[in-house]
Protein backbone atom coordinates (compact mmCIF):
# COMPACT_ATOMS: atom_id res chain seq x y z
CA UNK A 1 0.00 0.00 0.00
CA UNK A 2 1.44 3.37 -0.89
CA UNK A 3 1.85 6.15 1.36
CA UNK A 4 2.19 9.38 -0.34
CA UNK A 5 2.15 12.51 1.82
CA UNK A 6 -0.89 13.54 3.04
CA UNK A 7 -2.56 17.13 1.23
CA UNK A 8 -6.37 17.20 2.25
CA UNK A 9 -6.95 15.84 5.71
CA UNK A 10 -10.42 14.91 8.24
CA UNK A 11 -10.82 15.68 11.52
CA UNK A 12 -13.07 13.69 12.75
CA UNK A 13 -15.27 14.37 16.23
CA UNK A 14 -17.47 12.55 17.79
CA UNK A 15 -19.54 14.82 20.49
CA UNK A 16 -22.01 12.72 22.28
CA UNK A 17 -22.22 14.73 26.15
CA UNK A 18 -18.81 13.92 26.95
CA UNK A 19 -16.85 16.97 25.56
CA UNK A 20 -14.37 19.23 27.59
CA UNK A 21 -13.32 22.85 27.49
CA UNK A 22 -9.95 21.54 27.43
CA UNK A 23 -10.89 19.37 24.59
CA UNK A 24 -11.49 22.29 22.45
CA UNK A 25 -8.87 24.14 24.00
CA UNK A 26 -6.35 21.40 22.71
CA UNK A 27 -7.83 20.66 19.17
CA UNK A 28 -7.80 24.29 18.72
CA UNK A 29 -4.16 24.65 19.37
CA UNK A 30 -3.38 21.45 17.25
CA UNK A 31 -5.48 23.14 14.40
CA UNK A 32 -3.26 26.50 14.45
CA UNK A 33 -0.07 24.16 14.41
CA UNK A 34 -1.06 22.14 11.84
CA UNK A 35 -1.90 24.86 9.72
CA UNK A 36 1.38 26.88 10.03
CA UNK A 37 3.22 23.76 9.78
CA UNK A 38 2.75 23.14 6.01
CA UNK A 39 1.76 19.54 6.01
CA UNK A 40 -1.16 19.92 4.43
CA UNK A 41 -2.75 21.78 2.07
CA UNK A 42 -6.93 20.86 2.92
CA UNK A 43 -8.19 20.42 6.06
CA UNK A 44 -11.73 19.12 7.05
CA UNK A 45 -13.68 18.90 10.79
CA UNK A 46 -16.21 16.08 10.20
CA UNK A 47 -18.65 16.21 13.15
CA UNK A 48 -21.16 14.01 14.14
CA UNK A 49 -23.27 14.89 17.32
CA UNK A 50 -25.35 12.55 19.78
CA UNK A 51 -25.09 9.57 17.46
CA UNK A 52 -24.01 5.87 18.05
CA UNK A 53 -20.69 6.06 17.95
CA UNK A 54 -20.42 2.79 15.17
CA UNK A 55 -22.91 5.02 12.90
CA UNK A 56 -20.77 8.10 13.78
CA UNK A 57 -17.53 6.09 12.45
CA UNK A 58 -19.18 4.96 9.75
CA UNK A 59 -20.93 8.32 7.85
CA UNK A 60 -17.38 9.71 8.51
CA UNK A 61 -15.70 7.34 6.44
CA UNK A 62 -18.27 7.27 4.18
CA UNK A 63 -17.80 11.40 3.59
CA UNK A 64 -14.27 10.81 3.46
CA UNK A 65 -14.33 7.70 0.54
CA UNK A 66 -17.38 10.20 -1.15
CA UNK A 67 -14.34 13.39 -0.96
CA UNK A 68 -11.72 11.46 -1.26
CA UNK A 69 -9.43 12.69 1.18
CA UNK A 70 -6.54 11.61 2.15
CA UNK A 71 -6.37 10.28 5.64
CA UNK A 72 -8.96 10.93 8.65
CA UNK A 73 -7.49 11.60 12.15
CA UNK A 74 -9.91 10.58 14.90
CA UNK A 75 -9.73 12.72 18.27
CA UNK A 76 -12.04 11.39 20.69
CA UNK A 77 -13.26 14.36 22.76
CA UNK A 78 -12.84 13.13 26.11
CA UNK A 79 -9.24 13.90 25.81
CA UNK A 80 -6.47 16.54 26.09
CA UNK A 81 -3.58 16.58 23.66
CA UNK A 82 -0.71 17.84 23.22
CA UNK A 83 -0.43 20.54 20.64
CA UNK A 84 1.49 19.19 18.14
CA UNK A 85 -0.77 15.83 18.19
CA UNK A 86 -1.99 16.67 14.64
CA UNK A 87 1.17 17.26 13.11
CA UNK A 88 3.13 13.90 14.51
CA UNK A 89 0.62 11.66 13.79
CA UNK A 90 0.45 13.24 10.02
CA UNK A 91 4.40 12.53 10.15
CA UNK A 92 3.51 8.80 11.11
CA UNK A 93 1.25 8.39 8.24
CA UNK A 94 3.58 9.94 5.80
CA UNK A 95 6.83 7.98 6.83
CA UNK A 96 4.67 4.74 5.65
CA UNK A 97 2.49 3.43 8.44
CA UNK A 98 -1.14 3.24 6.57
CA UNK A 99 -2.93 3.30 10.73
CA UNK A 100 -0.55 4.87 13.63
CA UNK A 101 -1.80 6.00 17.00
CA UNK A 102 -0.97 7.65 20.12
CA UNK A 103 -1.76 5.81 23.17
CA UNK A 104 -4.32 7.00 26.28
CA UNK A 105 -5.58 4.94 29.20
CA UNK A 106 -8.79 3.52 29.81
CA UNK A 107 -11.21 6.38 31.73
CA UNK A 108 -12.70 4.01 34.01
CA UNK A 109 -10.67 1.56 36.37
CA UNK A 110 -8.59 -0.44 35.72
CA UNK A 111 -6.90 2.57 34.28
CA UNK A 112 -4.49 0.34 31.86
CA UNK A 113 -3.53 0.90 28.30
CA UNK A 114 -5.68 0.74 25.71
CA UNK A 115 -3.26 -0.47 23.73
CA UNK A 116 -1.65 -4.28 23.54
CA UNK A 117 0.98 -6.08 20.86
CA UNK A 118 0.02 -9.71 21.15
CA UNK A 119 -3.27 -10.74 20.20
CA UNK A 120 -3.38 -13.44 22.81
CA UNK A 121 -1.67 -11.34 25.34
CA UNK A 122 -2.74 -8.75 27.94
CA UNK A 123 -2.91 -4.68 27.46
CA UNK A 124 0.21 -3.39 27.11
CA UNK A 125 2.48 -1.48 30.03
CA UNK A 126 4.21 1.87 28.60
CA UNK A 127 7.88 0.00 29.58
CA UNK A 128 7.05 -3.12 26.99
CA UNK A 129 5.37 -0.32 24.39
CA UNK A 130 8.95 1.60 24.68
CA UNK A 131 11.34 -1.58 24.71
CA UNK A 132 9.91 -2.91 20.92
CA UNK A 133 10.03 0.44 19.86
CA UNK A 134 11.73 0.42 16.38
CA UNK A 135 12.05 3.77 14.26
CA UNK A 136 10.38 5.75 16.54
CA UNK A 137 7.09 3.41 16.37
CA UNK A 138 5.48 -0.16 17.99
CA UNK A 139 3.67 -2.64 16.13
CA UNK A 140 1.08 -3.33 18.15
CA UNK A 141 -2.24 -5.59 17.53
CA UNK A 142 -4.38 -3.51 18.53
CA UNK A 143 -5.12 -0.10 19.74
CA UNK A 144 -7.80 2.02 20.69
CA UNK A 145 -9.10 4.71 17.69
CA UNK A 146 -9.76 7.67 19.56
CA UNK A 147 -6.25 9.08 18.87
CA UNK A 148 -5.19 7.80 15.50
CA UNK A 149 -5.07 8.33 12.06
CA UNK A 150 -6.21 5.82 9.03
CA UNK A 151 -5.41 6.33 5.16
CA UNK A 152 -8.37 6.67 2.77
CA UNK A 153 -7.22 3.24 1.01
CA UNK A 154 -7.21 1.25 4.15
CA UNK A 155 -10.91 1.61 3.96
CA UNK A 156 -11.16 1.09 0.27
CA UNK A 157 -9.49 -2.03 1.16
CA UNK A 158 -11.31 -3.08 3.95
CA UNK A 159 -14.58 -2.71 2.06
CA UNK A 160 -13.30 -4.89 -0.93
CA UNK A 161 -11.91 -7.61 1.44
CA UNK A 162 -13.69 -7.65 5.00
CA UNK A 163 -16.63 -5.95 3.76
CA UNK A 164 -18.78 -3.73 5.69
CA UNK A 165 -19.37 -2.05 8.25
CA UNK A 166 -16.10 -0.29 8.50
CA UNK A 167 -17.34 -0.20 12.74
CA UNK A 168 -20.03 -1.79 14.51
CA UNK A 169 -20.62 -2.55 18.36
CA UNK A 170 -21.52 -6.22 17.97
CA UNK A 171 -18.80 -8.54 16.14
CA UNK A 172 -20.84 -10.72 14.03
CA UNK A 173 -18.25 -11.28 11.98
CA UNK A 174 -15.43 -12.98 14.17
CA UNK A 175 -17.61 -13.64 17.63
CA UNK A 176 -20.82 -13.31 18.89
CA UNK A 177 -19.98 -10.71 21.70
CA UNK A 178 -20.83 -6.99 22.09
CA UNK A 179 -17.67 -5.06 21.62
CA UNK A 180 -16.08 -1.65 21.01
CA UNK A 181 -16.58 -0.04 17.35
CA UNK A 182 -12.48 0.40 16.97
CA UNK A 183 -11.91 -3.10 18.54
CA UNK A 184 -14.31 -4.62 15.65
CA UNK A 185 -12.46 -2.47 12.99
CA UNK A 186 -9.13 -3.75 14.33
CA UNK A 187 -9.57 -7.06 13.92
CA UNK A 188 -10.61 -6.34 10.54
CA UNK A 189 -7.14 -5.03 10.05
CA UNK A 190 -5.15 -7.64 11.74
CA UNK A 191 -7.36 -10.27 9.43
CA UNK A 192 -6.14 -8.05 6.35
CA UNK A 193 -2.48 -8.25 7.28
CA UNK A 194 -2.45 -4.11 8.01
CA UNK A 195 0.17 -2.77 10.07
CA UNK A 196 -0.99 -0.52 13.07
CA UNK A 197 1.69 1.17 14.79
CA UNK A 198 1.64 3.49 18.35
CA UNK A 199 4.22 6.22 19.04
CA UNK A 200 4.85 5.27 22.81
CA UNK A 201 5.41 9.44 23.84
CA UNK A 202 2.68 10.24 21.96
CA UNK A 203 0.31 10.58 25.11
CA UNK A 204 -3.17 12.19 25.74
CA UNK A 205 -5.01 12.77 28.85
CA UNK A 206 -8.06 10.18 29.13
CA UNK A 207 -11.27 12.48 31.12
CA UNK A 208 -13.88 10.41 32.09
CA UNK A 209 -16.00 9.62 35.31
CA UNK A 210 -13.01 9.59 37.56
CA UNK A 211 -11.54 13.33 36.26
CA UNK A 212 -8.40 13.54 34.43
CA UNK A 213 -6.40 9.96 33.80
CA UNK A 214 -2.65 10.34 32.32
CA UNK A 215 -0.42 8.12 30.71
CA UNK A 216 1.92 9.72 33.02
CA UNK A 217 1.38 11.83 35.92
CA UNK A 218 3.78 14.63 35.14
CA UNK A 219 2.93 14.77 31.14
CA UNK A 220 2.44 18.49 30.52
CA UNK A 221 -1.31 18.05 29.10
CA UNK A 222 -1.83 17.57 33.01
CA UNK A 223 -1.60 21.16 33.77
CA UNK A 224 -4.48 22.03 31.95
CA UNK A 225 -6.78 20.14 33.64
CA UNK A 226 -6.23 21.93 37.16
Amino acid sequence: MTTPPIRSLAVALLYFNKDLPQFERSLHANIDALRVSGLIDDLHLAIRMNMAVDMARNQIVSDLLRARWDAVVWLDTDMVYPDDALIRLVRMSNAGHPVAAGIYRRGVMPFHLLTRRAESGGWSELDELREHRAGGVTSVNMTAGGYSIVRREVYEQFQKRVGLPWYCNWDFRWGTNQCGEDTFFMRGLHEMGVPVVVDPELHAVHWNIHGPVPVLDDQPEMEMCH
